[in-house]
């Protein structure tokens, strides 16, 4: 059975997102798993009732834009490294290109979802665009990579998380 999603009144409609993995060279995967779970109709391992990544069905509906190929002129690997250590003028710097970016048409971005696998562990740090919010965070233990499944759980508690006009 399916999850459908239909937009209310107040409902701030489909996700528009910034996808960027910051883990060092022999741990990135996250753009990887991220683009075949983009291409997938629906969770393959059962683990799930729905997806909200996936590209298939009622789940496309829950995120409109992803920006995964490209990004916004003026994010930075290294900044953004800085500011999920707890670097203050690093976050706000990256939280300001994100508030300033239009495509375009006009249209912003939501937040942006940092994916950091380091030995052990996958994080994902929801980044807001609200120049001076807080860094949340979202994690689970890894042997090796994460399923499709883990990481499309992890991505939508951390979209939850960003504020987003009603």
């Amino acid at each position: 059975m399916g999850c459908t999603f239909s937009a209310h009144a107040g409902d701030p409609g489909p996700y528009w997102l910034v996808f960027l993995d910051i883990s060092e060279e022999s741990y990135q995967d996250g753009q990887k798993l991220l683009i075949d779970l983009r291409k997938m109709e629906s969770l393959s391992d059962g683990k799930r009732e729905f997806c909200f990544m996936c590209n298939g069905g009622d789940a496309g509906s829950y995120v409109d834009v992803l920006y995964l190929y490209s990004i916004p002129v003026g994010l930075s690997v290294e900044e953004l490294r800085k500011a999920v250590k707890g670097d203050d003028e690093a976050k706000r710097k990256m939280q300001s290109v994100l508030n300033k970016f239009e495509d375009n048409k006009g249209h912003g971005v939501d937040g942006l979802l940092i994916y950091d696998h380091q030995p052990g562990k996958v994080t994902i740090y929801t980044m807001d665009k609200k120049v001076g919010s807080k860094l949340t965070t979202e994690g689970k233990e890894v042997k090796s990579r994460l399923l499709h499944s883990s990481l499309d759980k992890l991505l939508e508690d951390a979209a939850g998380k960003l504020d987003r006009p009603v």
